[in-house]
């Protein structure tokens, strides 16, 4: 090979490397304008039709009149597609199909198929509506944002969905379907690696389907940190053996995680699918749509979710003969003012499929049944089996409580896979625990038939929450424990001590033990201090680098001085340290009081030998900030903060 054939070979590699580009969109822009933010284009699909590896579309605010759809594109790990919305703007990005009835297909405001490394941000996709015509059929099918076929690691981030609808006023017509975020894998190879995170889904019409779902050959995902409220069939679910997939092995959405999520309004009674035909006077629907479903898919995480004021909090099984869920851990979460129940487990017909290998541990469960149709706050259903309830909350405020409910024979539960639970029910009220079509209602009787919460209690005191009066409104803050509170330390003993999960956590994402024993319920009790050294150390109660006097950043200030003052002990920063300035006749001390327990003393001396009292008022901007002026005497001066805890470091 020639010099000149070797340099034309190196210039040809070259040339192949992939050049990332910002492009722009804008509803002034023309489509054959190159796209920059000067001489941007006018539509999102002359972008969707343009991109590769590395290129950032920056969509600016407006209401965009388009189906968009994004298809074969590929970016990769390193250079990834990103669409978004400009930055610089203040409005939003709307997507939207207003006064237009979708054809005769499923279709999608925005549809992402064959794609790999694709991230949606901070769009918002809006008002997709069928006609509501009684002959609409499976025919009409509209969709917020639709992703298919296969690909890996794409991320919808930050978007909102809304006002999609399925208007089909045809009761019982099971082929009215819409959706808010559908996720369909269809091919041999899956949808992997998908993210869904901090969207918001809400007011939609779905007929028979979902608010958002993930269907099929889709694994290893990640639904976190979403909102979905005010839908009127099933919030968040992911599916198996619907045939979606044509390989039954790869028909099931698994390995992922449903975590963070917040999920609430979710009712069926106005839905004509279920019987309800739209108004409030047509409220007559069987109300049977959970906040959280995992309906035939397996290997799920569902954890840190506030579900409420759905018709179920959550439902675990199969809809299909002899198909079964499986390997689904249900933990750490808060379910509460539910109206039919609260967690549902199996199918609920013989003819349904099951639930095996599945657990339900540490969660909060207060309140379901609002409307009393007798669904309790844990019902075991049809074809259940290697079943684990431990550590839960389970609270009725009715003066009728039902807990476990189990009205059929055709599964089987361990002896002892129901225990450590701490129930209350309201005092001079009834209760039942049902077992294969038996009430007890005594709880020894309940203990005795059943073989099962040996080490559980049945309370009708307060069950300590930090929300004195709790409702359908309450944050998921308010099932907090509290320091009295009987399921606090209970959840284990030294003969028979809990060990946590690999990486789990409690709701609110601090380490499931403190004070060396664990507590039923999605909150793990801590003080300040364990809170505080939980969050920068993970050791709540103590440990290397967690001391008082140690000083692990190195910045010269001991760990009880950086909690006192709200530092980091694990940054090297001084710049809240306490400190003096001089006025005009006086020397100022400045200080912060981070933690209320903690005692706070200002002592000044001139010799480093001996402290004394500063006695000058003490005095504070109201912000945090607290200072004292000492007058100014001859010779050195020396002040301190002097911090004491009365908790044990």
């Amino acid at each position: 090979m020639t010099l000149r054939e070797i340099a034309a070979s190196a210039f040809a590699i070259c040339s192949g490397i992939a050049s990332a580009a910002d492009y722009h969109v804008s509803l002034s822009g023309l489509d054959t304008n190159p796209g920059t933010q000067g001489q941007p284009w006018r539509t999102i699909q002359k972008a969707a039709a343009t991109v590769v590896a590395g290129d950032t579309v920056h969509i600016h605010a407006g209401i965009y009149i388009e189906r968009v759809t994004i298809e074969n594109r590929h970016g990769s790990a390193a250079l990834p597609i990103v669409f978004k919305k400009f930055a610089a703007d203040t409005g939003s990005v709307i997507i939207s199909q207003s006064g237009v009835t979708p054809p005769d297909d499923l279709t999608a405001v925005l549809a992402i198929r064959n794609c790999d490394h694709l991230v949606v941000r901070d769009l918002e996709i809006a008002d997709y509506k069928t006609a509501g015509t009684a002959a609409e059929q499976r025919a009409q099918l509209p969709v917020g944002i639709h992703v298919s076929g296969s690909g890996t690691g794409i991320q919808i981030r930050g978007c909102k969905v809304h006002d999609i609808w399925q208007s089909s006023p045809t009761q019982n017509n099971y082929n009215a379907n819409g959706f808010g975020i559908a996720v369909y894998g269809e091919q041999s190879s899956p949808i992997d690696q998908l993210v869904i995170d901090g969207c918001e889904v809400y007011n939609l019409r779905t007929g028979a389907s979902e608010s958002l779902v993930l269907n099929g050959n889709v694994t290893n995902f990640a639904v976190t940190n979403n909102i979905v409220r005010d839908c009127n069939n099933i919030g968040i679910d992911f599916i198996g053996f619907e045939g979606t997939n044509p390989v039954e092995a790869l028909d099931q959405a698994r390995n992922g995680i449903c975590s963070g999520n917040v999920v609430f309004r979710i009712d069926s009674k106005f839905n004509p699918v279920y019987g309800g035909n739209f108004t409030t006077g047509g409220g007559n629907a069987t109300r049977s749509a959970p906040g959280l479903y995992v309906d035939g898919g397996r290997d799920i995480i569902l954890e840190r979710n506030h579900v409420y004021d759905c018709n179920f909090a959550i439902s675990i099984g199969s809809e299909n003969t002899g198909k079964v869920v499986s390997g689904v851990t249900v933990r750490n979460n808060v379910f509460h003012h539910c109206h039919v129940g609260g967690i549902v487990v199996g199918g609920s017909e013989t003819t349904n499929g099951g639930t095996t290998n599945s657990s339900f541990t540490h969660n909060t469960i207060y309140g379901n049944d609002t409307v009393s149709q007798g669904g309790g706050q844990f019902s075991i259903q049809n074809h259940v089996s290697g079943l684990t309830v431990r550590r839960n909350v389970m609270v009725s405020t009715s003066s009728f409580s039902q807990f476990i409910l189990k009205g059929n024979n055709t599964g089987s539960v361990a002896a002892g896979a129901i225990d450590w639970n701490l129930y209350y029910a309201p005092p001079g009220g009834s209760f039942e625990f049902i077992s294969n079509n038996t009430a007890r209602t005594s709880f020894a009787a309940w203990q005795s038939a059943s073989a099962q919460d040996t080490h559980s209690s049945l309370i009708t005191t307060s069950p300590g929450f930090v929300g004195s009066t709790l409702t359908a409104a309450s944050p998921a803050a308010d099932f907090a424990i509290t320091a009295s509170s009987p399921a606090k330390d209970t959840g284990d003993s030294a003969a028979l001590p809990f060990t946590p999960a690999a990486n789990e956590k409690d709701y609110r994402g601090r380490s499931r033990i403190a004070g060396g024993r664990v507590d039923i319920g999605a909150f793990e009790f801590m003080t300040a201090l364990q809170e505080w050294r939980d969050i920068h150390f993970t050791l709540p109660d103590g440990g290397p680098g967690a001391g008082s006097e140690e000083d692990p950043d190195g910045d010269g200030v001991s760990n009880l001085i950086e909690y006192s003052q709200g530092m980091n002990p694990v940054l090297a920063d001084r710049s809240a340290l306490p400190a003096t300035t001089r006025t005009q006749d006086s020397l100022r001390f400045t200080y912060r009081k981070a933690v209320p327990g903690l005692s706070y003393a200002v002592e000044s001396s001139g010799t480093l030998g001996s402290w004394s009292p500063a006695l000058s008022p003490e005095q504070s901007d109201g912000l945090g900030l607290f200072w004292r002026d000492l007058p100014l005497s001859a010779g050195k001066q020396f002040i301190r903060l002097k911090v004491s805890s009365p908790e044990t470091w």
